[in-house]
């Protein structure tokens, strides 16, 4: 499937409404592979139903299908160009930049509370962001708190049956519309838990679920699903977030850190 050229083939047989999204997605198709339905929407001002009309009239069954095969058009052309080392560097550093210029002080310092407050924290991903979640459990389990990584989708929904006011969800996912998560998250909020959303999309369905939010740069690719640099923006807000637990609870955590220091000497040959 050909999205670039069945636009402009079916072009004059659209729509005024219509044509708006087909000139998105000829000029921006590598951003709108980035967007939700209804961000793209809003953008050009038109009704959700257009686009999926749009969608219709080039023979693709609805917006998901569209993303999909213009990535990979997309993906097609860059073929043997390759950012190199150099370039890969470059966007990792700037993925961090920009996940830092987004971080608000006052939601951490309302996180960090939540953190010290809850009698057991659990960091729920799927996929590469339930290796993340994985390093958060460690990190924070390491300065004193109970901590569990849950990344199977059947036993997230076991654990939010049985979550209350004392428990806090910490939940990765770079698109924030996992189905089998934003249920998980659900069910935890309805049960009482508060939720801190870290996601690369201010309006998913995951961030209307939490109580905090802090948003990471990189977008979903369908092609490639995680990449690594969604993992270092993703890691890089869990750092944060654990650090400066470890900082504002000092005194404690030297104490914990000390019982595992000694717990750990005979595991090392020295």
């Amino acid at each position: 499937m050909q999205v670039i050229a069945q636009t402009k083939t079916l072009y004059p047989s659209l729509t005024k409404s219509e044509r708006k999204v087909a000139d998105f997605v000829l000029e921006h198709g590598g951003e709108l592979v980035h967007m939700t339905l209804s961000e793209l929407a809003r953008r050009i001002g038109v009704g959700e139903a257009t686009v999926v009309r749009f969608c219709q009239k080039i023979d693709l069954g609805g917006f998901q299908e569209l993303k999909f095969y213009l990535e990979l058009e997309i993906d097609e052309s860059k073929q043997g160009a390759g950012e190199g080392p150099e370039g890969i560097k470059q966007n990792l550093i700037d993925n961090i930049e920009f996940t830092y210029s987004m971080l608000s002080q006052g939601e951490l310092e309302q996180v960090l509370d939540a953190i010290h407050d809850a009698e057991e924290v659990f960091f729920y991903g799927i996929g590469t962001s339930g290796l993340s979640a994985s390093m958060g459990e460690a990190r924070l389990f390491r300065y004193g708190k109970r901590t569990r990584a849950v990344t199977d989708s059947h036993v997230q929904m076991m654990q939010s049956s049985l979550c209350d006011s004392s428990s806090l969800l910490i939940a990765v996912s770079v698109s924030g519309e996992t189905k089998d998560l934003i249920e998980s998250v659900g069910a935890a909020r309805s049960a009482g838990a508060q939720v801190v959303a870290i996601t690369s999309y201010a309006n998913s369905s995951l961030a209307k679920l939490a109580d905090h939010v802090f948003i990471t740069y990189d977008k979903m690719s369908f092609l490639e699903g995680g990449t690594f640099s969604s993992a270092v923006s993703q890691i890089y807000v869990l750092d944060v977030i654990t650090t400066s637990y470890a900082l504002r609870y000092s005194d404690d955590v030297a104490r914990v850190q000390e019982k595992i220091g000694w717990s750990m000497m005979s595991k090392v040959n020295v």
